[in-house]
């Protein structure tokens, strides 16, 4: 092939110049560009929407808040802000302001103790003012949701007197002279525009009513004894009372909607472990009493009120839900030091789950409370939950009579080998009685808002049901319709899953449900038919409709409806509108060969923020008005990009040797000189394709190669979608992987296919471990996390959650489909271990040894395989770190050790020290090896 055909192959690829003038002055990223890389969060908008705030952080040190006048495009910002939140009525913002991570740094260096590390402190910006207003050592902060100039906050306790190490750039407040007694700290309630504050000390507990109008908090004193008092403050009187008061401890206080009510949770036991009642308050009640305790009617024997479930109060006001559980029983004295006593864990085989699950879950169970609730109007306690219903859920904000209870209780042993089933029922919140609704399901199931109907999914027969819960009255929705509502694309060992539920329409009168394109409005009766409410332009033009409630506090679908769309040809994202009423094909409000993410509307305006994103296009922030005319840009970050060397991006196509139909992305840089040779790295994990419009923010890697960082440094990318036949996860594969790369080198020329690399991370680490065993096609492989044994892994742990692996090989991801006695030569054949003889390819393997989802040991396995052998393989393992790396030095290690051993290999760099002569345990930490010469 001549060079002018090889130009003409890359420019229609890259639709670009390849020697544009702009490239000359770029330089490649390099790991001391992560860093300062900044990038965007936590974007809001005012209710009148007239106001914007979002943060830009850098990845490591301290980052900006930002706030955005959209009338007069003025930014205004406060360092290292964060944890932001518009007063309902617009007229200021609170925030959080993280100390400088300098000043932390000295502190962990003198190893102070947590009391003395520097605190976080609150901002408080009023808007039409600019004016910013910092208090140190604040704790937290609460605003109400609806009209209020008020913000209350917790502060810190106060350091000693001579203590001033922990002091920032803020308002020190001045330590009290005598010994506080108190178990809290100091709580303010500050009017914000007029300045009023009020202050009230050894605050431990707080909370604001949703409309604003009534503060409520708990202070706790310790004199000779622990005295408790539960205080209310009105906003509108500027005045507090003291509505109880008693020896002992209060927690958990709450407040209804209009602050016209409040309850808490209170016991005057001494001992350490307490028994709590529940006590309750309404507005001209001189004091709070005492509504719910052990010997109430309708508790259950031996039960008490819980003190870890906060009270709830529907929103009319009418029930008020709280928490039971068994009474706690004094322990008798432990007679016997610890060292006398066995410690022994008892694996039972009729235990409903693994000790090593129990475990995981124990802290939860001890603090595990049964849904009840008390009818202030009634004076009258009802248990909802129990120990054969577990859970409860209630709907329509606590308003329906009705309540929806499970229980997985009889089908946990299940959880370890096939899946989880639950029992449903309809519960009664008047009389707390239970009827069966369903038995045995796997799959969703829930009530309509006003619990009329009971809704679920069956995957039997890929259908959805309703029925109504008072008459019994049962329909399938579904299944006379022609198109699928079951996942099209499942391919692992177990009936498919559904695409889920968009909302109900007003008054539960219809449901709307998804298929894999289309908006379905069905009714739960029956008597209406079925009706496509996009009808059908999903499905025709290959397009994802999917609903965006806009109003979080809406109930119900509304009337005019938001809709995502996803092109499934090619990856396109758009915006569009639909009349619930009517239905009919969307109108389009904005599109583009981008994706679309973070749609957010103000409360009071018709106005929305959003981002939009592509490989080469940095997410920044934009706002419009609700038909996405005229859109204006905020945030301009993606001129980071400006100084560095990108790349870009496409769908590629090919067919496999089973004749199948197979996508792809395939990354290059945007210097790309097509008379040049560049290595090649092979990235998987399931299907990716639908990422094609991603950004892809340069960071170290947590477990992963990072294709911004790959382009830009003269390397191509090839990521292969893999479809998977049930029982050969390993050969679909090598299937997908291997044509995918043989078609690639087909399709570009400047593919070096001496220098191509495979790289991926736990289930695409087992698969780079699989294939180094079957091909020699690729030069050099990193594997994350890999299986290597199935066998061994089928009985292993997944030590994070404490679950048996089993059901990941007969039911899901590593696609088996049986137990190991009764597949065990697929077991086998999908093994790496059991063909570590036939690997040639180097192999680097990154396993840690807190890893939660994959066991060391698999990784360890394979390793120890290969060094017997005698082939070239390493592995790191990070100490106390997960499946993914958390920690910022471990994921800058992995970056510049797997980087250079895909350079030396592929791009023909030094060997580094690490690799030639590995790093001694005497000299770990102190010699990292990076380097050839061994520093």
């Amino acid at each position: 092939m001549n060079n002018k055909l090889i130009l003409f192959i890359a420019l229609a690829f890259m639709g670009i110049s390849v020697f544009s003038q702009t490239t000359e002055k770029k330089r490649a990223l390099t790991q001391k560009d992560y860093a300062p890389w900044k990038v965007l969060r936590n974007t809001q908008i005012s209710n009148d929407g007239r106001w914007i705030s979002y943060e830009v952080n850098p990845q490591k040190g301290d980052g900006m808040l930002y706030i955005y006048n959209r009338e007069y495009q003025r930014y205004d910002s406060v360092a290292r802000g964060y944890n932001a939140k518009f007063s309902a009525d617009s007229k200021f913002m609170v925030f959080k302001i993280k100390p400088q991570q300098d000043t932390v740094l000295k502190a962990k260096l003198a190893k102070l103790k947590k009391e003395k590390m520097p605190k976080d402190s609150l901002g408080i910006y009023v808007l039409e003012k600019n004016d910013l207003t910092k208090i140190a050592r604040v704790k937290s902060y609460r605003l109400p949701e609806k009209g209020s100039e008020w913000v209350a906050y917790l502060m810190e306790k106060p350091l000693a007197a001579k203590d001033t190490t922990a002091t920032t750039d803020t308002i020190t407040i001045k330590p009290k002279k005598k010994k506080n007694k108190g178990k809290g700290s100091r709580l303010v309630m500050e009017k914000v525009i007029e300045g009023k504050t009020f202050n009230f000390e050894d605050v431990t507990d707080y909370t604001v009513a949703e409309s604003g109008s009534l503060f409520a908090f708990v202070r706790q004193v310790n004199d000779s004894v622990d005295s408790t008092f539960v205080v209310c403050f009105s906003p509108k009187k500027e005045s507090h009372r003291t509505v109880f008061q008693n020896e002992g401890s209060a927690k958990k206080v709450a407040t209804d909607r209009s602050g016209h009510q409040l309850a808490f949770v209170f016991s005057a036991d001494t001992a350490k472990e307490k028994n709590y009642n529940l006590m309750y308050w309404r507005q001209k009640a001189k004091t709070a009493t005492m509504v719910v305790d052990s010997l109430t009617t309708g508790m259950i024997s031996g039960w008490c009120v819980s003190e870890y479930r906060t009270p709830s109060f529907s929103e009319n006001g009418e029930r008020l839900f709280f928490g039971t559980a068994p009474a706690v029983e004094t322990q008798p004295k432990d007679t016997l030091p610890e060292d006398e006593k066995p410690h022994v864990d008892i694996w039972n085989w009729k235990d409903p789950l693994l000790q090593p699950q129990q475990k995981k879950q124990l802290e939860n169970e001890r603090k595990r409370s049964y849904l009840a609730v008390y009818y202030p109007g009634k004076n009258r306690m009802v248990q909802i939950a129990d120990k054969e219903v577990p859970e409860v859920r209630t709907f329509g904000k606590g308003n329906t009579e009705t309540a929806l209870g499970y229980s997985d209780l009889p089908y946990r042993q299940l959880i370890s080998w096939d899946d989880t089933y639950r029992d449903y029922y309809a519960v009664d919140l008047t009389s707390g009685t239970k009827k069966l609704l369903l038995r045995k399901k796997q799959s969703y199931a829930g009530l309509s808002p006003r619990g009329k109907y009971i809704l679920w999914y069956e995957t039997a027969d890929s259908s959805w049901y309703a029925e109504n819960v008072e008459t019994g009255k049962t329909i399938s929705l579904t299944k006379d319709i022609p198109v699928n509502f079951y996942y099209e694309l499942n391919d692992v060992p177990q009936l498919p899953g559904n695409y889920g539920v968009a909302g109900w329409t007003q008054k539960d009168g219809h449901v709307l449900i998804y298929d894999k394109y289309d908006i379905w409005k069905l009714d739960p009766e029956g008597k209406e038919p079925p009706k496509n409410l996009t009808a059908g332009y999903g499905r025709r033009n290959e397009i994802r409709f999917r609903y965006l409630k806009l109003d979080k506090e809406q109930e119900y679908t509304e009337e005019e409806m938001t809709l995502s769309g996803f092109n499934f040809r090619d990856k396109s994202g758009g915006y569009y509108r639909i009349a619930l009423k009517q239905g009919g094909a969307p109108k389009l409000l904005i599109s583009g060969d981008v994706r679309f993410s973070g749609l957010k509307k103000a409360k009071e305006a018709s106005v929305v923020i959003w981002q939009k994103q592509a490989f080469n296009l940095y997410p920044d922030l934009w706002w419009s008005n609700t038909g996405f005319q005229a859109p204006v840009q905020v945030t301009f970050l993606d001129k980071q990009r400006n100084p560095f060397l990108w790349g870009n991006v496409r769908l590629v196509h090919w067919i496999s040797d089973d004749g199948d139909s197979l996508t792809g992305l395939f990354y290059t840089p945007e210097n790309l000189d097509p008379a040049k040779k560049y290595p090649l790295l092979v990235y998987f994990y399931e299907r990716s394709s639908d990422g094609l419009h991603r950004f892809r923010h340069p960071s170290p890697s947590r477990s992963i190669i990072n294709p911004s960082y790959c382009v830009s440094n003269d390397y191509l990318v090839f990521v292969p979608d893999i479809p998977y036949t049930v029982g050969y996860p390993g050969q679909s594969a090598y299937k997908a992987v291997v044509s995918g790369t043989l078609a690639m080198l087909d399709r570009f020329p400047f593919i070096d296919r001496q220098n191509m690399g495979l790289q991926g991370q736990s289930w695409g680490g087992y698969q780079v471990a699989f294939l180094v065993t079957r091909t020699n096609l690729y030069k050099a492989a990193m594997a994350g996390a890999p299986v290597s044994n199935m066998t061994s892994a089928y009985g292993g742990i997944r030590w994070g959650s404490g679950m048996s692996r089993m059901f990941q090989y007969e039911k899901t991801q590593s696609r088996i489909g049986g137990t190991l006695w009764e597949k065990p030569l697929r077991y086998i054949e999908n093994s790496p271990v059991f063909y570590a003889d036939k690997v040639e390819t180097p192999l680097l393997i990154m396993h840690n040894d807190n890893d939660g989802a994959v066991p060391w040991y698999q990784g360890i396995e394979f390793f120890v395989a290969l060094r017997r052998l005698h082939k070239p393989a390493w592995m790191l393992t990070y100490n106390n770190e997960e499946h993914n790396l958390t920690k910022w030095p471990d994921r800058m290690d992995l970056d510049i050790r797997m980087y250079q051993f895909f350079d030396h290999y592929l791009k023909n760099a030094p060997e580094p020290h690490w690799m030639k002569y590995g790093i001694p345990a005497i000299e770990k930490g102190i010699n990292k090896g990076y380097s050839p010469d061994g520093q």
